[in-house]
């Protein structure tokens, strides 16, 4: 063979074996981008999944909610567009601007799988009602102690929660009222109403005037212990602590530890991680808006009745009642209820100036 025939030969072989280290290369290549990104997309994914939404500060877009309220009004929904727009609105400006936190928690809602509704629950704020709204709408038909139908109606899981709430066919209900009437009425209801037995009366009111009147826990030999001076045998209160001394104990709690009578609401229902759809007050409903929210429900209005949302065993606790209670507060009391309470007055558009006229004296 000449040399050229032999320089050729090896020469189509050498070129053949780069192309076929080329090829190989790209191959490998294309594989390990491929097996990275799937990596990626497993790593990701359970990040996302517990980047829980407790730890999410976002600004809501509530141009989806608003967009279904234009909607329903056009088919005939009474209430006003504006105004519950508006107020979709203030809650995701107010959770923005302060860059709030608000963790999901399963007991706090109610969801009921047929009607496609998920309501979170407020104590002092109609949650009887619509507890056994909810009830009902199960086929339950319970009479009493709705505070347990709780751990029946509630989401099977917190996974099954985080996709309710952000599943745009599922009607998301928040009720509220104004702060303060709403600690008037857990306060009547709850500790000065010593003609039932109450878990809050039990569990604070010792807190309480152990704070306001010290000398009942002082040794008496004739006065049996502290639980025998402050409780009937039935447990029901003997020494009924006053609004005002409840409101000093209060507000000297850290505000991350309250009882679900008195937390803040952006708290309690996670306000600023659900899109919630409607959201009443209680304090300035109308019969067309709970009109609305029973056709949401996929209930009909003339076969279901609610009961007047804000009476309760002690009558109800409007503005003025509240007023007569926060007549024995000063008007340094009441700024600092407000400052604990003060980013559920902005979110819902609650005054205070009212109130701060009804305390009686400046310090």
């Amino acid at each position: 063979m000449s040399l050229r025939a032999q320089f050729f030969k090896y020469g189509s072989c050498i070129v053949l074996y780069f192309l076929i280290c080329i090829i190989l290369i790209k191959t490998r290549r294309s594989n390990v981008e491929k097996t990275t990104g799937a990596t990626t997309t497993i790593k990701y994914q359970p990040q996302t999944f517990h980047f829980s939404i407790s730890d999410r500060i976002i600004k809501k877009d509530v141009k989806g909610e608003i967009n279904m309220l234009r909607m329903d009004e056009l088919k005939g929904g009474t209430f006003d567009l504006q105004k519950s727009a508006n107020l979709l609105q203030q809650v995701s400006n107010v959770c923005a601007k302060y860059k709030l936190k608000t963790p999901l928690v399963k007991r706090h809602f109610l969801y009921n799988v047929k009607h496609k509704s998920l309501y979170c629950w407020i104590r002092k704020v109609g949650s009887t009602s619509f507890t056994k709204l909810f009830s009902d709408m199960s086929n339950r038909r319970v009479e009493h102690n709705f505070y347990k139908e709780v751990d029946v109606l509630s989401p099977e899981s917190l996974e099954n929660l985080q996709r309710f709430a952000n599943n745009n066919t599922i009607f998301k209900l928040l009720v509220v009222r104004h702060p303060f009437q709403r600690l008037v009425s857990t306060y009547r209801d709850r500790i000065e109403d010593n003609s039932k037995y109450t878990a809050q009366s039990w569990l604070y009111t010792r807190q309480i005037l152990h704070l306001s009147r010290p000398e009942l826990f002082r040794f008496n030999a004739s006065g049996g212990n502290i639980l025998q001076r402050i409780f009937l045998p039935d447990r029901r209160l003997k020494v009924i602590p006053s609004f005002r001394e409840f409101l000093e104990w209060l507000l000297k709690q850290p505000p991350d530890h309250n009882d679900v009578h008195w937390a803040q609401y952006h708290t309690h229902c996670a306000v600023c991680n659900v899109s919630y759809n409607f959201i009443l007050k209680l304090d300035e409903y109308t019969f067309g808006e709970v009109n609305y929210i029973l056709s949401k429900l996929r209930l009909d209005k003339d076969k279901i009745y609610l009961p007047r949302l804000q009476r309760t065993r002690t009558g109800v606790t409007n503005s003025d009642i509240t007023c007569k209670y926060f007549h024995d507060l000063t008007t340094d009391m009441v700024l600092r209820l407000y400052e604990r309470y003060k980013v559920d007055f902005e979110m819902y558009n609650y005054k205070l100036d009212k109130y701060l006229h009804c305390a009686k004296s400046k310090n």
